[in-house]
């Protein structure tokens, strides 16, 4: 990614309404789906500036891995302690206890997604899960894409065969953000009619306090429902795969 998304999710990643939704639903999947119990190590490979690994950490044990020292350095400065520059083929495995990996919005920057999510599956130990949420439709691709640096957008059926073709059985999958989607699509169709979409620069787009607080509560509210259920479309996918034993 640009050195610039690195510095500002750091310093939105607590309090911009995405950032804050995402990482509470995602962390409220990885209790529910996977049962793991309290204290057990969790790989956030592609971690960025440790949001996700911080706000797991009154549950679980952190442990960040990412290929870029900016994103390494803001980690140790959430108080991270266990932290490698690495790649995941280059990972010492055997220096971490880890039972699950985390890949949040990290597979669409990678060009050969077929490769990194079979290092995942070879790194992670047998019973291991794999939880990992990526863009939906690459119908939707846009100029935001373009700033994050990103390769493609999935659907649900494609991830899906992308992990299970790599080894991983799906236990749990839905699209999210989905509660947000019809008001995206308006705004992304708005946007390319007059023009305001080619004009878009920054990595995380600008909005009231207002707004936020209310796009947070709408966002945030999913993360109930998918305790109980799935959804059939949304502008997100999350996985829960596991490497059987």
């Amino acid at each position: 990614m640009q050195e610039v998304v690195y510095h500002t999710n750091y310093k939105l990643e607590n309090s911009y309404w995405w950032f804050v939704a995402r990482n509470q639903i995602v962390k409220s999947v990885l209790i529910n789906k996977t049962k793991l119990p309290p204290g057990t190590g969790i790989l956030d490979v592609g971690c960025g500036t440790g949001g996700f690994a911080k706000l797991i950490s009154d549950h679980f044990k952190p442990i960040c891995m990412d290929t870029s020292p900016i994103a390494i350095e803001y980690c140790k400065r959430r108080g991270i302690e266990q932290v490698y520059l690495s790649t995941l083929q280059n990972f010492p495995a055997g220096e971490a206890d880890f039972k699950a990996i985390t890949m949040l919005d990290v597979i669409e920057h990678i060009e050969d997604d077929k490769s990194v999510v079979e290092s995942a599956f070879a790194v992670l130990p047998e019973g291991g899960f794999f939880v990992a949420t990526v863009p939906a439709y690459q119908s939707l691709w846009s100029k935001h894409d373009e700033i994050h640096q990103h390769y493609r957008r999935y659907s649900k059926k494609k991830f899906n065969s992308l992990l299970e073709n790599a080894g991983f059985e799906i236990k749990y999958s839905t699209y999210f953000n989905t509660i947000l989607f019809l008001p995206a699509i308006l705004k992304r169709f708005v946007d390319k009619l007059t023009g305001a979409e080619k004009k878009k620069t920054e990595p995380v787009e600008e909005v009231s306090p207002f707004v936020n607080k209310i796009f947070t509560k709408m966002f945030l509210f999913e993360k109930n429902l998918l305790k109980y259920c799935s959804f059939c479309f949304g502008l997100s996918i999350l996985v829960v795969a596991q490497k059987k034993k």
